[in-house]
């Protein structure tokens, strides 16, 4: 299995956008300082000029979405980093991903991934 895991943290402790192979591993990280039952991961979409927050991890728990192993949120106690991770990243994962204390958006932090097709190097130039 591959694995590529982007640049996540700015140095202001925000988000930064990712760019990822399609079939590899992505990882965003944030450090919010709030209990682990007031942390939310989300996706956000935009669907005919519609903005869509999809929970990813809300409010400690895993949502659906991210069942059989498709993404996992980690917490370390000691920095308050949580980490989410994508598995097996393919383009329908490209997007925005949010992490904040939940509905406190004063505190959130945004990032885009970007999903990358891999060069076809069979073709000799």
């Amino acid at each position: 299995m591959s694995v590529f895991t982007g640049a996540t943290i700015s140095q202001n402790g925000g988000l930064k956008n990712t760019a990822v192979i399609i079939g590899t591993t992505a990882s965003f990280s944030c450090v919010i300082h709030a209990p682990q039952s007031r942390v939310c991961w989300w996706r956000r979409t935009v669907l005919r000029a519609r903005v869509r927050h999809t929970p990813l991890y809300f409010k400690g728990n895993l949502r659906p979405i991210c069942y059989r192993n498709k993404c996992n949120v980690t917490f370390n106690n000691e920095t308050d980093r949580y980490t989410l991770t994508i598995n097996s990243v393919q383009h329908y994962d490209a997007g925005f991903y949010e992490c904040e204390e939940c509905f406190d958006y004063v505190k959130s932090q945004a990032a885009e991934l970007i999903v990358l097709q891999p060069a076809d190097t069979s073709e000799g130039m």
